[in-house]
């Protein structure tokens, strides 16, 4: 729990990250991924985008995606297929690989500490 002085101290900080447990009250998506993780892992082990949860869940169904559409495991189709990945759902909205760029575009979120 956050005393006073340190509720001070964060007051009115901003962070932009791809997941934030408010997202649950929007997206029913993200609603019934948290609670199936707070389930399966009560305690302090939260499902976050901090711990690279989100970044791992998203990771693993973009590679589950390419192997689908490849049709095979090996490393050069699986890469190819990559290459143009996406999920319709997932942590903070639906995410896609970039094209030629290795990199993952999906949504940013900005919040901001009360």
């Amino acid at each position: 729990t956050l005393n006073i002085n340190q509720a001070n101290e964060i007051e009115g900080l901003a962070s932009c990250l791809d997941y934030f447990k408010v997202l649950t009250k929007e997206d029913p998506f993200d609603a019934k991924l948290q609670a199936a993780y707070e389930k399966d892992f009560p305690g302090n082990f939260l499902f976050a985008a901090g711990s690279a949860a989100t970044g791992t869940y998203r990771g693993l169904k973009l590679w589950e995606a390419a192997v689908k559409k490849a049709g095979k495991i090996d490393r050069e189709s699986v890469a190819a297929a990559l290459d143009h990945a996406k999920i319709a759902e997932g942590p903070g909205g639906p995410a896609e690989m970039v094209p030629g760029k290795r990199h993952c575009k999906m949504k940013m979120y900005t919040a901001v500490a009360k």
